[in-house]
């Protein structure tokens, strides 16, 4: 049963982000475990569930049901290592989850085909004498070169939201001085800010101090950064600074700005609007960004309008 419980909380990291009520139940059909999905659809409490065998939770699982004006379903079914689960959602929740998956695997294997595939059409062109043309060889290669960092960036963000998500990533939070950290991701950004012709400034006053894991916080800023030089037209700013708590910080852009409707959709994996996608944009970055933060305890605001810029504002809890 350890094994089979463990199991179940990698599911509930994994379930969590399609809104899936979950329950687990032993052998004996003692209630193990659930996660907060299953609260919030059954409209029941921790104190609820907790004690409760399979006939009493049923039966409180169904008087919520059958007293609640909203359509709902109840679905159960056991596996033959005898895992009893029961999943309460709402109801068509089912098609929305496989194509939601469907979708988040042909976007992923459509994202790394896209530079593989780049790869093999300049090779061969080397191959079938391109090589013998030195210009022209050394312009493939440099082509090559950008293709693999994309390819590499792509994949190491695809294993930094695993981790993240798997709940297993251990954090050593600590205060931090801000600007630092700003600064070291202007270093790292600085080739593509210079491509777009973007002006990063960084306002946050010396001695300004965020309290958060160290590593962690560096994909939170550079993904916050990258993403509004990628939003943001040539010639735009970029501009970091403290927020209006303390401990809190935010990135904003002049660029073109985010439909309302859009945004409570730009943090989901491989979202990415019109604009992103002609960028090049892998659509992982805000995802990482939102996982982080809520493993931190924290939150985000966002503000934006088409036209009038964005601003991405990060809430931590302080020391």
């Amino acid at each position: 049963m350890p094994e089979t419980k463990e199991t179940f909380e990698l599911l509930k990291n994994y379930i969590d982000e399609f809104s899936i009520g979950l329950l687990l139940f032993d052998p004996m059909k003692k209630l193990l475990s659930w996660n907060k999905h299953a609260l919030s659809f059954l409209e029941l409490t921790d104190n609820d569930l907790k004690k409760n065998d399979f006939g009493q939770a049923t039966n409180q699982i169904n008087e919520t049901l059958n007293n609640d004006f909203k359509e709902r379903d109840l679905i159960g079914f056991s596996k033959p290592y005898k895992l009893t689960r029961i999943v309460a959602e709402d109801k068509n929740i089912i098609l929305m989850i496989s194509e939601a998956s469907q979708e988040s695997i042909g976007e992923m294997s459509h994202e790394l085909r896209r530079p593989i595939t780049n790869i093999k059409t300049l090779t061969e062109s080397l191959l079938l004498g391109a090589k013998n043309e030195p210009e022209i060889a050394q312009k493939f290669l440099e082509q090559i070169n950008n293709e693999v960092d994309r390819l590499t960036k792509l994949v190491n963000e695809l294993l930094n939201l695993s981790k993240i998500r798997s709940g297993k990533l251990s954090q050593s939070k600590k205060n931090i001085a801000l600007g630092s950290k700003i600064e070291d991701a202007f270093k790292l950004l600085k080739s593509i800010a210079d491509k777009n012709k973007t002006q990063i400034i960084n306002e946050v006053p010396e001695g300004y101090e965020i309290f958060a894991d160290p590593e962690q916080i560096d994909h939170v800023i550079q993904n916050l950064i990258e993403n509004a030089i990628k939003y943001s037209p040539e010639g735009s700013k970029v501009t970091v600074k403290p927020g209006p708590e303390k401990g809190s910080f935010l990135v904003e852009d002049t660029g073109a700005g985010i439909l309302e409707s859009e945004i409570p959709k730009i943090f989901e994996r491989f979202y990415r609007v019109d604009r992103t996608k002609a960028k090049g944009s892998s659509g992982l970055g805000l995802s990482i960004v939102k996982n982080v933060v809520d493993l931190h305890g924290g939150k985000i605001e966002v503000k934006s309008s088409p036209g009038s810029g964005s601003s991405f504002i990060i809430y931590l809890p302080i020391d």
